[in-house]
């Protein structure tokens, strides 16, 4: 027996592998690092939304409504007037020298403020008038007035309303028709002109009221009456003149320059008639 142990031919060990490039797949067994948590997705808008405040403020202006001619929704668009926005137009209106800018004469005008303007108008001049009458005839004695208060109101009414609807509508027609003016303002923007105007017969109605007090001074009284109407129709007048003179500079040429000055000439004696008419509707004389 020999007195050495034999042993078997053990494999080499492996040099330990130092290549960083080569990258080894783990086993599919061996357990994977958790991933980082992603961030949140952004939500997205919804359809027919739009994101931004001034998204928001041209989605407003864009507004559509569905329905035809004889549909209540398709007059929606002439009414729907924030109140904020509704006071602003009242006081750019009390300045009669203002423009606009020229963007807006291609907007529907403002109906909501038409109609109510004009009511307000009405029934101001009506109760100035009634309360100067009740103070002269408390001056006097008398307690029978002898106003039709029926036929006042109802002539009122009409000569308002038929004044900022009818003037507009010729207007409109003499654009379309006769100058076939392409970019021509929508009838409801002229409709709109015409009644914010109104505001300036207002401090008109108020004076009025202090000719029930110069009932025994008939050259007094009828001064006072006259530059009622002179206030009204002044202020007025000019606030319609201004808006449609900038609005005729930028429709006509020079060559055109003398047809819309002749344009402008009739509808300032169309508003002279108005102005008469207000003053006969209301004290009963010229």
């Amino acid at each position: 027996m020999s007195d050495y142990t034999s042993l078997k031919a053990q494999p080499p060990i492996p040099e330990p592998f130092e290549d960083e490039d080569v990258f080894i797949q783990p086993d599919a067994a061996s357990p994977t690092p958790a991933a980082a948590p992603s961030a949140p997705a952004k939500p997205e808008p919804l359809p027919g939304t739009t994101a931004g405040t001034s998204s928001d403020n041209s989605a407003k202006s864009k507004k559509t409504y569905s329905g035809g001619l004889f549909s209540l929704n398709y007059y929606r668009k002439y009414f729907d007037l924030e109140t904020k926005d509704f006071f602003k137009n009242c006081l750019r209106s009390l300045n009669p020298l203002m423009s606009v800018p020229e963007e807006e004469f291609r907007e529907v005008g403002d109906l909501y403020g038409s109609v109510w303007i004009t009511a307000t108008l009405v029934y101001l001049l009506f109760f100035c008038n009634s309360f100067a009458e009740l103070i002269s005839e408390w001056f006097l004695g008398n307690n029978n007035l002898g106003i039709n208060y029926f036929k006042m109101i109802i002539t009122s009414i009409n000569l308002l309303y038929g004044y900022i609807v009818v003037i507009p509508a010729l207007l409109y027609v003499i654009l379309r028709f006769y100058f076939k003016v392409v970019m021509l303002i929508p009838l409801t923007k002229l409709v709109s002109i015409y009644s914010y105007s109104n505001i300036m017969w207002i401090p008109a109605a108020f004076l009025s009221i202090f000719r029930g007090l110069l009932i025994n001074h008939h050259v007094l009284d009828t001064a006072l009456k006259w530059t009622c109407i002179g206030i009204g129709c002044l202020l007025s007048g000019l606030s319609i003149a201004v808006k449609l003179s900038q609005y005729f500079g930028t429709i006509f040429g020079q060559e055109e320059k003398k047809q819309s000055t002749v344009v402008l000439g009739l509808l300032v004696l169309a508003h002279l008639g108005f102005s008469l008419a207000v003053k006969l509707c209301f004290f009963g004389d010229l």
